[in-house]
């Protein structure tokens, strides 16, 4: 009567982690369609029984090489909340946010809530409450320089940046008043109000020169924010950004994540 129970059970699993490949396979479908890339859906299950309870211990979405339009998911707050996931997980790589091409990015989001008989009898997600987690974002000096370049054509060209742990500095060719010119601007990357990221305390030359402090804070003023997570990347709500750490070559943008709501 056990060996039986047992073969029962071992049946049951083996349906259940069908079940759940299927998910993985039909929620990695549906992120590709609206994003591109190569995508990936993990699915940890929360107990034998955590696929009829609908409670995973951790889904992670693993992608590369896609490009967003702001935010990758969205809340349906009218939706049941049947469904719970203990951890949800992003970890992306080699990702476009409108111009900016970000190295890494990784994020964790606690509770994150799902209508559950949608996903088992259609295998579609959709969430519908979050928690709020940590996220890191990691860009390369090199693209900084690229996506600075085109967001200030056609006032700034041959840009250049050089991050390094104590100042970031950049460099290039700038328009002003009708003559172009070399200018370097030395500074740090700090972010401001959650959703700026700025050149402080910069130092400005133009042609060698050191500028005058009215002249430094005019430039500055033009020149930042020089990431806007609304404007700039298209991200209104989901993402703040407390802290910036730079590094040789690199920098990383470190703050809480949630899941937004879809815009109107």
């Amino acid at each position: 009567m056990r060996r039986q129970w047992l073969a029962v059970v071992a049946i049951l699993l083996t349906l259940g982690r069908g079940a759940v490949r299927e998910i993985e396979k039909s929620a990695a479908r549906e992120i590709q369609q609206r994003i591109g890339g190569k995508i990936e859906v993990r699915i940890r299950l929360a107990g034998a029984d955590g696929l009829t309870r609908g409670t995973l211990s951790q889904l992670t979405v693993n992608a590369r090489g896609f490009t967003l339009d702001g935010f990758p998911f969205t809340l349906e707050p009218e939706r049941p909340r049947s469904g719970h996931i203990r951890r949800f997980i992003l970890n992306l790589h080699d990702a476009r946010l409108r111009g900016l091409r970000a190295e890494s990015a990784y994020g964790e989001i606690p509770d994150v809530y799902y209508d559950r008989h949608l996903a088992l009898t259609k295998r579609i997600f959709r969430l519908s409450a979050t928690g709020r987690g940590t996220a890191q974002i990691v860009v390369n000096e090199n693209d900084l320089a690229d996506y600075i370049r085109r967001k200030y054509a056609p006032y700034l060209r041959e840009v250049r940046v050089q991050i390094r742990p104590e100042q970031t500095i950049v460099e290039g060719r700038a328009l002003l008043i009708g003559s172009e010119v070399a200018f370097r601007a030395v500074g740090t990357l700090a972010p401001r109000e959650g959703v700026y990221l700025d050149l402080t305390s910069a130092e400005l030359t133009i042609e060698g020169a050191q500028l005058a402090p009215p002249a430094i804070e005019l430039l500055r003023q033009w020149f930042n924010p020089i990431i806007d997570l609304n404007r700039d990347l298209g991200i209104y709500d989901g993402l703040s950004i407390a802290q910036v750490v730079s590094e040789v070559g690199k920098m990383k943008a470190i703050g809480s994540v949630w899941i937004p709501r879809a815009r109107d």
